[in-house]
């Protein structure tokens, strides 16, 4: 089992909103799995539920092959090579509400914006309420 503080406020208060392994993002909006004395790192509240938001908006839609979690990802990724256009930036923000609201921890979604980058990336920000009524916002590139 990952280590946890069992005393932290996210813990005690926002045990709701579950617990993960902890993604962190270099310079360039890639994600990766954080290290800290040579193991994962394990968040809780609030922080899991970004994380969660991360993980959702990273995944291909079905790129998870099991029974679990087989409508689990996001489609967006089946347009990041179309022109970079008002209609792509739609579909894209669409896309990501959608994957936002099937997160279970998640009361409403709030606002998304999409942002063009080069290369065919986009920068993904969002905001979001809990389940107990904390505002959460993260960014991505995808």
């Amino acid at each position: 089992m990952l280590p946890i503080n069992p005393s932290s406020y996210d813990f005690r208060f926002n045990k709701t909103l579950n617990e993960d392994v902890k993604l962190t993002s270099n310079q360039y909006g890639e994600c990766d799995i954080s290290f800290k004395n040579g193991d994962y790192e394990n968040i809780t509240g609030i922080k899991s539920l970004e994380n969660a938001c991360k993980i959702a908006i990273l995944t291909r839609f079905g790129e998870i092959k099991t029974d679990t979690y087989s409508e689990f990802g996001c489609h967006a990724h089946e347009v990041i090579k179309d022109n970079q256009n008002t209609l792509t930036r739609y579909k894209l923000e669409m896309y990501t509400t959608e994957v936002l609201e099937n997160i279970r921890r998640i009361d409403t979604v709030d606002s998304v914006t999409i942002t063009d980058n080069n290369d065919f990336n986009y920068d993904v920000d969002f905001t979001v309420t809990s389940i107990n009524d904390e505002k959460i916002s993260g960014s991505v590139t995808i």
